[in-house]
């Protein structure tokens, strides 16, 4: 994927990214983060929709009542997404060198097909290294955003560290999606679902107060492992400080003994959705999805079923 079919301002963004790919790993993040904040502020000031409802979510969320106290946390969440952005070019070398791991001993010695799950937290694209430094094969299922230039980039880094000519696969998110991640599971090798997914203008687990429709990634997850007694291992990314990242990776959630299919693939969505939300406890500005969430809106009966 080259730069045509993109506009100027996706040029200038795949530009920009090629320089910042010549600097130092906190230059290239402090710049982001920079560039960030100075987003946030613009948009306080011109009270863009999206700032509302990190009001709103901040508030909720965590009990923040001082509008200044909000406008700090919004400041302190664009500052991460920028952060974000800007590390995709650097993010082979944080990968090699900014990136910690521990719960290693939940993935070794690992016999057969593994579905790990995962998070938009931290730098998400940092699970592919995960997964490449514990001899993990597999699926990634991902959403073709329609920003070409960040997908672009995107596709870039997962495919440098999953590559497809040694056994791994991308696959956009589709109605064969399904159908294609369970032949890999059923051929022995894994799968990596992240099921904090964002769909049709809402974002779909986890609940947080609100009724979830038994559908999308996080239940997908739960079907697969129960169906098929697949481990379920959640990992997920967090920053640190700056430019510094842990993948936490957690003992497998299993569903409760002797209960029958449909109540196991039940136990262990809502264990997932538990599990999701406890991540997020940690910090909710590093959360990608934070702006996207609107806690007031219901799923319509179409979603629901």
């Amino acid at each position: 994927m080259g730069l045509n079919g993109l506009s100027f301002k996706q040029r200038s963004e795949l530009l920009f990214a090629r320089l910042l790919r010549l600097l130092p790993i906190d230059v290239a993040s402090a710049i982001g983060g920079w560039l960030g904040r100075r987003s946030a502020r613009k948009a306080i000031r011109l009270k863009r929709k999206w700032v509302a409802r990190l009001h709103h979510n901040f508030e909720r969320l965590e009990g923040l009542t001082d509008p200044q106290a909000r406008e700090a946390r919004i400041i302190e969440h664009i500052d991460h997404i920028g952060r974000v952005y800007a590390e995709y070019p650097v993010l082979h070398k944080i990968a090699a060198e900014r990136l910690t791991v521990t719960g290693s001993e939940f993935l070794a010695n690992v016999d057969g097909p593994i579905i790990c799950v995962s998070a938009h937290t931290g730098h998400w694209e940092l699970m592919a290294e995960v997964m490449r430094r514990h001899g993990i094969m597999g699926a990634v299922l991902y959403d073709p955003i329609p920003d070409k230039a960040r997908l672009q980039q995107a596709l870039k880094i997962r495919k440098y560290f999953c590559p497809e000519d040694t056994g791994n696969r991308h696959i956009p998110a589709s109605p064969t999606a399904a159908r294609e991640l369970l032949g890999w599971l059923k051929s022995g090798r894994g799968l990596l679902l992240y099921i904090d997914e964002e769909k049709d203008g809402l974002v779909w687990s986890p609940a947080l107060g609100r009724e979830l429709p038994f559908q999308g990634n996080r239940v997908m997850a739960a079907k697969l492992a129960v169906k098929h007694n697949a481990p379920l291992i959640p990992i997920h990314i967090q920053r640190k400080t700056g430019a510094n990242y842990e993948a936490i990776i957690e003992s497998p959630i299993v569903p409760k003994a002797n209960s029958d299919r449909a109540s196991a693939t039940a136990d262990v969505a809502e264990q997932l959705n538990s599990t999701l939300e406890r991540w997020l406890e940690e910090d909710y500005s590093h959360w990608y999805w934070l702006a996207q969430l609107n806690l007031d809106k219901p799923f319509s009966k179409r979603e629901a079923n």
